[in-house]
Formats: C-alpha cells, sequence, structure tokens
C-alpha cells in the first residue's frame, strides 16, 4: 500500500534553498519547493484572480499532478523508456511553429531560460511514451456497443439546422463595397484568402458548420436567409465589414446511425482509455511510497 503522509521526517518550513527543500517524495524521487513554486506560477502567474478556495483546489491539483508524473517516470525507467534528441528536437521545433514570433518572449516568461523548458519538455515527451506504451488500452469499441448506446441516447443526436459559410472582413466600407461588386462563388475562397483580415482568411475564410447561437446574430442575420451558393450583402459589425458566402445547409434532425457511428465509437475508445489510465496510476500509487509535507502547500 501506499503511505501518503503528513511527513514529520521532513525538513520543516520554507528556510534554505528552494532547490532543495522537498515538498513531497515519491519513492526514491523527491518534488522540491522550487519545482513546486515553479509550477505553481506557470499555473497562477502573480497577479492572477484566483479566490482561495480555487487557489487551494489548483494547489491540491497541481501536487497531486506532480505526484503522478513522478511515479510515471519511474516507471519509465523500469520499461527503459527514454526520449532522443531527435524526437525533442521535432517536439521543439513544432512548439516553435506554434508560437512564431512569441516563442522566445513566452518561453522566457514561463520557464527563466530554453534550457529549463527544454528539460521539462523532455519529461513531457517521457510521460506522454510512457502511457502510450503501458496504460493506454489497446482494444476498441465494439460496434455493437456503440449501436446499444446510440438506440438508449437518441435524443442526443437531435442536430438543429446548420449552415456551412465563408467570410471575407475588410476595415472600411468602401472596400468592402468595391470586393463585393467582383465576388463569385467560385472566386470567394483565393479572395478571402487575399484580402481578408481575420485569421481563417488564410483558409479562404471557412468558417465551418455552425448553428443559431453559435455566431454572432449579425453573422446569423446574413447567412441563415442565403440560399446555397449566395453572397451576402456588406454587413457592419464591431469587428469590420463582412461579406459572406453560403456553401451548404444541413437541415434540422437527427443524426443517421451510420453518421452517429464514428463519434460514439471515439468517445468511447477516450473513455475507455481514461478509465484504463485511472487504474493504472492507481496501480502506480498502490506499490509506491508517497508522502506529502502539508505545511508547505
Amino acid at each position: 500500500m501506499a503511505a501518503l503522509l503528513v511527513a514529520a521526517s521532513f525538513a520543516c518550513g520554507r528556510g534554505g534553498d528552494k532547490g532543495t527543500v522537498v515538498v513531497a517524495r515519491v519513492g526514491p524521487r523527491a518534488i522540491t519547493l522550487k519545482e513546486y513554486e515553479d509550477a505553481l506560477a506557470r499555473l497562477a502567474p502573480s497577479g492572477a484572480s484566483e479566490g482561495k478556495d480555487d487557489l487551494a483546489l489548483l494547489k491540491r491539483d497541481l501536487i497531486n499532478q506532480m505526484i503522478e508524473d513522478a511515479l510515471i517516470l519511474g516507471e519509465a525507467e523500469r520499461l527503459s523508456i527514454t526520449v532522443s534528441g531527435d524526437e525533442l528536437y521535432a517536439e521543439v521545433e513544432g512548439v516553435k511553429k506554434d508560437y512564431g514570433d512569441a516563442f522566445k518572449d513566452a518561453i522566457a516568461e514561463r520557464y527563466g531560460d530554453v534550457n529549463a523548458w527544454k528539460a521539462e519538455l523532455r519529461k513531457k515527451l517521457i510521460i506522454r511514451k510512457t502511457i502510450a506504451k503501458a496504460a493506454v488500452s489497446k482494444k476498441p469499441p465494439s460496434g455493437d456497443a456503440a449501436r446499444k448506446y446510440y438506440d438508449g441516447h437518441l435524443k442526443e443526436f437531435d442536430a438543429p439546422e446548420q449552415v456551412k459559410a465563408r467570410m471575407i472582413v475588410v476595415a472600411s466600407e468602401d472596400d468592402a463595397g468595391k470586393i463585393k461588386k467582383t465576388l463569385t462563388p467560385e472566386n470567394f475562397s483565393k479572395t478571402a484568402r487575399e484580402v481578408s483580415l481575420t485569421p481563417e482568411g488564410k483558409n479562404g475564410g471557412d468558417l465551418g458548420y455552425f448553428g443559431r447561437g453559435d455566431m454572432p446574430k449579425e453573422f446569423e442575420d446574413a447567412v441563415f436567409g442565403l440560399s446555397i451558393g449566395g453572397i451576402s450583402p456588406v454587413v457592419k459589425t464591431e469587428y469590420g465589414y463582412h461579406i459572406f458566402l453560403l456553401e451548404a445547409r444541413k437541415k434540422d434532425g437527427r443524426l443517421k446511425w451510420e453518421e452517429a457511428r464514428p463519434r460514439i465509437i471515439e468517445r468511447m475508445r477516450l473513455e475507455d482509455a481514461d478509465a484504463e489510465y485511472g487504474r493504472w496510476v492507481e496501480g502506480l500509487k498502490a506499490k509506491g511510497k508517497i508522502e506529502i509535507n502539508e505545511a508547505l502547500l
């Protein structure tokens, strides 16, 4: 059985080097006060507005997560799971691409320097690989189980009317009027990529499918009244001057079994994986020795 203790054996208080003061021990692994406070600062930066109860819950969740991570890192050692330089490099480059020009500032603010961040990233990759190898259920849900769920939850698959639209946004009414005169359903996407000011412009202004209540009312009023292939008048909002193209429409109704099946199976797979992960972590806790210095939380 795991021993979850308010550890009298720890050095008490917050005095001394925070890198040597221990908040929790997980077998031979120590979680230091510095590691804990650094992680807490990333979750709740100074000036954040969490209430006392919310902060207490955040701290409890954080130390529990750090304990789980330590248990999994111990299991990774047992299984000889490592991360290669190439794997780490690929992950680093992917994060850099996501952050763009803000990368250096974001890392400096959250981790202090790139090397500290890379060390944390390496640990996260090892944890991810260990979970994938040891904790995730490999057996997919059966089609029969998915069908039983569908038949027992039919109302869940009732869907409202939805439309699929594209949008162009520009800064002035004059520009919008000139662009509107040139638009056709065929050139709308290309024009959006060239002139639209919003992020979806690079994807041809694609807004995907949405129902009533999902978008600002001005968007809905403009789009839901169009016919397929129709282009709206110029619509002014606080965001700029908009032009919409209606590409498709889904009538309200119930998703058929064939349409719902992939969604149900994926959800059941994720639920099974979560349950398997929970059982696996509880098993690691049962085999380990966990001590927490509650006074430091």
